[in-house]
């Protein structure tokens, strides 16, 4: 210990204050990669020790001799301009301690504001000071100096000080991450124009760039509500040719969306006939709050069905002319089961369990749902009216937390709160999204349904908070409708899962886990690790030789930006309550 001091001691004054000055700055910036509570308790750990290094360098390895008390405060620089190296000794004195108040204002809770853990660490750094020349004073081991007090509060004041350099580095990161998560131009286009497709408001006098504004209602699966607002506008003659274009698409969507509908209510009826108990979930149920309910379109039509009848509802499935691609034997475990029937847009999703079981971060999600008792809307079994708005948020989360969720889901959820708000519990609907992590992302596709699309509807007690919303709309615009827009995207749900996933249970996230997931999360898309998760090495080289295919095929796509992406929704996930 006498030798590394007397190392340090030998130090030029630039040394000492560079290392002073690179350590600030480290321990501004590590706390966000080792993490909040890492972080507390190994500076802790060292607060321990440092403290004990010091009590031995200035007490304990000292033996018993002459002593002296200066009281008078900067004695030393006057000394010093007689003999210089007692300037070394002054910054000696305030780096002995520096060391200290690095660690312990980085020990102190985080939840205590900032300058309340410098000024109490500075104390700190005081008292052992004070404490130290009062011993070597009282017991002669050494010269006691009210200049030593100064400069060793001085130095965990310094130490503290990294605390700034933290807010720093944080504020500058919060200014970069908004400026990435800003609404665009063209976005807030879109919202004003989706608001008033929605919700019947003005549409927006400025210029409209319409080929940027269809291509989002394209990708957010809204094309034909924004189409059916504005093809009557003097904008429709002035771009003549790309409204002509659009409606066809429009046409085609609307047709095919109203087949499936027609197709899906015979094939209902027919279940039912059947004595089976489907329960209808989201498209059917949401597009008849539409204002022309085909012009919401969807891929799929969601069935749950209890899993008694499960079987059962299989066989009537392929009896009336669909087919599967699950096989046979693994009909019995399976989450989900999907049918399509040739010649027609059919597309049914049966559900044995509404949320991946095999998902660690979904599966906790089902039990909301274990006791379902259907009600008739519409000729269909639903879910009680809160529980199915409880059901459309989850499902947003769920989606939300892989790579991203559209703003039809938005549509989808307000105008339900808005048609049943007073069949809804909102306190319990409360307390349930936030068992799960959900509460304040719920809050925030409530605000944005009301306030970005119109929709209408009281936000009672605990749901009226003021919530920064935008950062969502951007990330929902970038995505698509499920976070679908580029395969960066879709290649970045594994990391921002395992990191849900470590939030919960205390772990750290690495992109090792990225690249080599764990065999449930690949077994639905190889479905041979059921049967034989001894082949997992084999399942992730092929899952690295895909993703090198769609990168070498020239598609959007590539590792540092799924890396990227993954962290800013990491961010993003934390801004809204989802990890700590």
């Amino acid at each position: 210990m006498i030798n590394m001091l007397h190392y340090i001691y030998s130090r030029s004054f630039i040394s000492v204050i560079t290392f002073m000055a690179l350590a600030l700055t480290a321990w501004g910036a590590l706390p966000a990669r080792v993490g909040a509570r890492r972080w507390r308790w190994g500076n802790l750990v060292l607060v321990l020790l440092i403290t004990a290094a010091i009590l031995y360098a200035t007490l304990f390895s000292r033996a018993e001799g002459g002593t002296g008390l200066i009281l008078a405060p900067f004695a030393s620089l006057t000394a010093a301009r007689i003999q210089p190296e007692i300037y070394r000794e002054m910054l000696m004195n305030v780096f002995l301690f520096f060391p200290l108040g690095l660690t312990l204002s980085n020990a102190l809770p985080r939840k205590w504001h900032r300058w309340g853990r410098i000024a109490l660490t500075t104390l700190v750094g005081y008292i052992l000071s004070a404490g130290i020349e009062y011993a070597q004073y009282r017991y002669a081991l050494g010269l006691a100096e009210t200049d030593d007090v100064i400069c060793n509060t001085m130095g965990a004041f310094l130490g503290a000080a990294s605390l700034l350099a933290a807010h720093a580095i944080e504020k500058h990161k919060e200014r970069a991450w908004h400026t990435n998560m800003t609404l665009t131009a063209t976005e807030r286009q879109f919202l004003h124009i989706a608001k008033a497709a929605v919700s019947g408001a003005v549409l927006p006098a400025e210029n409209v760039d319409w080929p940027a504004v269809f291509a989002l209602a394209g990708q957010q699966k809204l094309l034909p509500i924004v189409f059916e607002t504005v093809r009557k506008t003097p904008a429709a003659e002035e771009n003549a040719a790309l409204f002509a274009v659009t409606k066809q698409q429009v046409i085609g969507q609307v047709l095919n969306q109203t087949v499936r509908a027609s197709a899906f209510a015979a094939l209902y009826q027919t279940l039912r006939a059947a004595g089976l108990h489907p329960v209808v979930v989201k498209g059917q149920l949401c597009s008849r709050l539409y204002p022309l309910k085909d012009h919401r379109i969807s891929a799929d039509d969601d069935l749950y069905i209890p899993d008694a009848e499960f079987m059962a509802c299989h066989e009537q499935l392929l009896a009336n002319g669909l087919t599967t691609d699950t096989p046979v034997d693994e009909l019995a475990t399976a989450d989900e089961v999907s049918y399509t029937k040739n010649g027609s847009p059919l597309y049914i999703e049966l559900h044995r369990h509404l949320f991946d079981s095999a998902e660690d971060a979904h599966d906790e999600l089902n039990h909301f749902f274990a006791d379902l008792k259907p009600v008739e809307i519409d000729g269909f079994l639903a879910m009680p009216p809160h529980e199915h708005l409880l059901y459309l948020l989850l499902h947003a989360y769920k989606h939300f937390v892989r790579s991203g969720i559209g703003l039809r889901q938005f549509c989808d959820i307000g105008l339900w709160a808005r048609a049943y708000h007073a069949e809804i519990d909102w306190q319990r609907l409360h307390d349930q999204c936030a068992s799960v992590h959900a509460a304040m992302f719920a809050a925030a596709v409530f605000r944005i349904a009301r306030d970005y699309l119109g929709i209408d509807f009281d936000l009672p007690t605990p749901w009226d908070a003021s919530i920064d919303v935008e950062p969502l709309l951007h990330d929902t615009l970038c995505g698509g409708v499920y976070g679908s827009n580029d395969l960066t995207r879709l290649h970045s749900s594994t990391v921002t899962l395992n990191a849900v996933k470590a939030s919960r249970t205390g772990e750290k996230s690495s992109v090792l886990s990225t690249v080599f997931p764990k065999r449930e999360y690949l077994e639905h898309r190889y479905p041979y690790l059921k049967k034989r998760p001894y082949l997992l090495p084999v399942a992730w080289a092929q899952r690295i030789a895909h993703y090198a295919s769609e990168k070498q095929s020239g598609t959007d796509n590539s590792a540092s930006g799924s890396i990227k992406l993954a962290k800013e929704r990491i961010e993003l996930m934390k801004r809204y309550g989802i990890m700590d």
